[in-house]
């Protein structure tokens, strides 16, 4: 006969999961998801945030400092802030500052921000649209005049729109210091080899320099992107030497060339204006540039020469009305 097979001996060991359950994710719970808890003053209020307005407060208040220092150099300067929610930048600011014309597009959140803040007399707090009016015309509803420096926590999805408005103001700020998503930040900031048809709208007005990174952790409630601080100290004129107009026909061209970013130069310019190929890399040359460079690699002044070559070798083809 032979012997049977010693059977094992039995353990505990638990039964290994199959790799679809193993993969499986747990559920989410049903129901709206928990903000983490605010701070004391936005609890007190009864504040809950508007997705609508894409509104994040930062609450960190090491980190509010930091941006009003940046804002306030001089205290008689007058600041103009943009989206002061509940106030928490706004406090540190007038703190630092003579006269501080905050704006909110919330009406209710205006109203409780000027009752929580009613002890500074230097604050005026206006319930706007920053969109809607110019910032004179801000500054003049306070009874403020210019000049002014700007602030603010810019919700992301209308960052670009704010800033090409204070830069195209008259008068515009002296300085914006503006806390904005990092990605959107480092394209404004550019910076050799990494300039953008955004970083370039700036830079014909002012100088974008980075100023500190600020974690996702400091708002109420947190966002899912990385923010960063980012001052734009404005020029007393363009850095390029062209009249509004030819600035705008200027554009035109810079538009063309970051149109497909991925390309080269001539190619993108050749898709984007249909003149001849040959034409345009004679263009390229006439004004000093490798025409197989691409948009991001070009200075502002890159730019400006590329503008003049393009105007004398095709006159009367940039029409700013288009």
């Amino acid at each position: 006969m032979t012997p049977g097979r010693p059977s094992k001996p039995q353990t505990n060991r638990p039964k290994k999961r199959s790799s679809s359950a193993a993969r499986r994710k747990p559920k989410r719970p049903e129901g709206p998801e928990r903000l983490p808890d605010p701070p004391e003053y936005i609890r007190r209020l009864g504040i809950h945030p508007r997705k609508a307005l894409g509104q994040h407060f930062l609450v960190d208040e090491f980190l509010l400092g930091d941006i009003a220092s940046a804002a306030v150099r001089d205290p008689a300067m007058t600041v103009l802030e943009i989206g002061a929610g509940p106030g928490g930048l706004t406090e540190e600011l007038v703190k630092r500052a003579d006269t501080v014309v905050a704006v909110e597009i919330d009406e209710d959140l205006a109203s409780l921000t000027r009752t929580r803040l009613a002890e500074y007399q230097g604050l005026h707090m206006v319930a706007a649209d920053v969109m809607e009016f110019e910032p004179a015309e801000l500054l003049a509803e306070a009874g403020v005049s210019p000049p002014f420096v700007a602030v603010g926590n810019l919700p992301y999805y209308i960052t670009q729109p704010i800033v090409r408005k204070l830069l195209g103001a008259d008068p515009s700020p002296e300085r914006i210091v503006i806390l904005i998503q990092r990605e959107v930040a480092l394209r404004m900031v550019g910076g050799p080899g990494k300039e953008s048809l955004l970083s370039m709208s700036i830079k014909v007005y002012g100088e974008p320099r980075l100023l500190f990174h600020v974690p996702s952790r400091a708002f109420w409630p947190p966002p899912k992107v990385q923010s960063a601080v980012i001052e734009i100290e404005r020029f007393e004129k363009p850095a390029v030497d062209l009249t509004p107009d030819e600035i705008e026909a200027f554009f035109h061209i810079v538009r063309a060339g970051f149109a497909q970013p991925r390309k080269q130069l001539h190619n993108s310019m050749v898709d984007e204006s249909g003149l001849p190929k040959d034409e345009i890399l004679a263009m390229c040359i006439d004004a000093g540039i490798d025409p197989v460079a691409r948009p991001q690699h070009l200075t502002l002044q890159d730019w400006e020469r590329l503008y003049h070559a393009f105007q004398s070798r095709f006159p009367g083809q940039l029409n700013v009305g288009d």
